[in-house]
């Protein structure tokens, strides 16, 4: 069973058709790639995937639950990442992990999270405010905060364009740990990390989405240009 499918999605904003009869399925423990040009509707499939946009046209089935119907089951299932991530000005970075652990009921979060943000270099900004962070902290955080609760389908709008390199491979780490733990993961992605490779590309382009095997293609850029 795909832990992923859409069918028929359509989106329009205003008079400009975003997606337009949409379909693709996404198996579970796969690392795919959403590639396409500026503008092509990857950030708005995105959200809409996640339930933070609602489409006009078209079904989300997320591990069996329909989004429409079971909204609440398939929240259970999915983290969304956006590329600019939301933070409580009132609650510090340990607060903010602390929240989504105690939402989430995860066991022994203290432990986790203080790895996480050792990993990603604000083990320092704990009791910081997030309103204090560069954009590459917020995203860090964001990340910490998703890995911290391991959804089953985990969700990124270009996460290595605001990380340094170190942290662009920390993340690859934890994509492939998700792969082998049959988890599975979308990212939208203008670069790739160094030796990091997706099991899938889906070229977004016309509306409408394209798997492409990563064996038949050199590099991003190709992809780019075929959109």
């Amino acid at each position: 069973m795909p832990i992923l499918k859409v069918e028929n999605l359509s989106y329009q904003y205003g008079a400009y058709q975003v997606l337009a009869d949409l379909s693709f399925e996404l198996d579970e423990g796969v690392i795919a790639a959403l590639i396409g040009r500026n503008g092509a509707g990857k950030s708005t499939l995105l959200r809409c995937l996640a339930g933070w946009t609602v489409a006009e046209d078209g079904e989300i089935t997320v591990a069996g639950f329909n989004l429409r119907r079971s909204e609440r089951d398939v929240r259970r299932q999915i983290i969304f990442v956006p590329d600019t991530p939301d933070f409580y000005d009132e609650l510090t970075a340990w607060e903010h992990l602390q929240f989504v652990a105690q939402l989430h009921r995860v066991e022994s979060w203290q432990e986790r999270s203080l790895e996480l943000l050792e990993e990603f270099q604000l083990d320092d900004h704990r009791t910081a405010f997030p309103f204090t962070f560069s954009r590459g902290m917020r995203y860090k955080l964001a990340l910490c905060m998703a890995l911290l609760i391991r959804p089953s389908l985990l969700l990124l709008d270009e996460p290595f364009g605001p990380l340094d390199a170190l942290s662009a491979q920390h993340l690859w780490q934890h994509l492939l740990d998700y792969r082998s733990e049959q988890r599975s993961v979308l990212f939208s992605s203008h670069v790739m990390p160094d030796d990091g490779s997706p099991d899938l590309f889906l070229l977004l382009r016309d509306h409408q989405i394209t798997p492409v095997d990563p064996a038949q293609v050199t590099g991003i850029l190709q992809l780019l240009n075929d959109a």
